[in-house]
């Protein structure tokens, strides 16, 4: 195994954004990720603009959106598909499938540029906060019809390294041939050890282990996430139930 992969962490204090060259490979390693089908339903806007950055940071409460790094979102596409079939074939382009299948693209890019990007000494963090307002991502990024705004990538020089955290154990994650089975042993073990991470953490310390953080998600305020599938459906995508 490499040690590439294992040395994975979200920065979030950055230094600089990448060179003019450094994006010019993260976005052809984007590009030439697997794609369901082929089809490439995924758009990349790399976000520059300093008063849409401040707007994105104040949308996904993440302040170092607005700072020296680099945002791009990650774009759920059809609408460019659909430009180039006739109106009466679109529906294999607007359903479930066709959702689906840009999903992946957009995540499995998502996950090509920041391997590419670790590589290169840089630093990077996933911000599924894009979420947070889709309506507003879809303004502000000027995106028509049968688009989707699904995740963004902060990238940069890392201003400092932060220490990988605790993954739940191999055996409660992988099964052979059927879901796994587990004991709490398990997982009152792995909540003892992210417990551990947290106390002796140098910055931000705190007195939480894995299932305080479950704990708190529920009652996380998830913004306009509810909202999503009626915005689908304004953005055009036929989804049903």
């Amino acid at each position: 195994m490499t040690e590439q992969p294992l040395k994975h962490r979200s920065i979030r204090d950055f230094a600089a954004a990448p060179s003019a060259a450094q994006q010019a490979a993260l976005e052809t390693t984007a590009q030439e990720t697997a794609s369901s089908n082929y089809l490439q339903q995924f758009t990349l806007i790399k976000v520059t603009d300093t008063a849409k950055k401040q707007a994105i940071a104040e949308l996904t409460h993440c302040p170092f959106v607005a700072g020296p790094g680099l945002l791009y979102v990650f774009v759920l596409d059809t609408h460019r598909n659909l430009r180039q079939v006739p109106a009466a074939d679109a529906h294999n382009l607007t359903g479930w499938a066709a959702f689906l299948a840009g999903a992946a693209d957009c995540q499995l890019a998502a996950q090509a540029l920041v391997s590419e990007a670790e590589t290169q000494g840089l630093g990077t963090c996933y911000l599924g906060s894009i979420l947070n307002d889709p309506r507003q991502m879809i303004s502000l990024l000027q995106l028509p019809r049968h688009t989707f705004p699904l995740l963004g990538v902060m990238v940069g020089v890392p201003e400092g390294l932060s220490q990988p955290k605790p993954r739940l154990p191999h055996a409660v994650v992988v099964g052979d041939n059927q879901y796994p089975t587990w004991d709490a042993a398990a997982l009152q073990d792995y909540d003892n050890t992210t417990r551990d991470y947290y106390r002796n953490r140098p910055v931000n310390a705190r007195d939480s282990g894995f299932v305080d953080m479950l704990l708190a998600y529920t009652k996380t305020d998830l913004h306009q996430r509810d909202e999503i599938g009626r915005i689908l459906k304004a953005q055009g995508f036929e989804l049903p139930q």
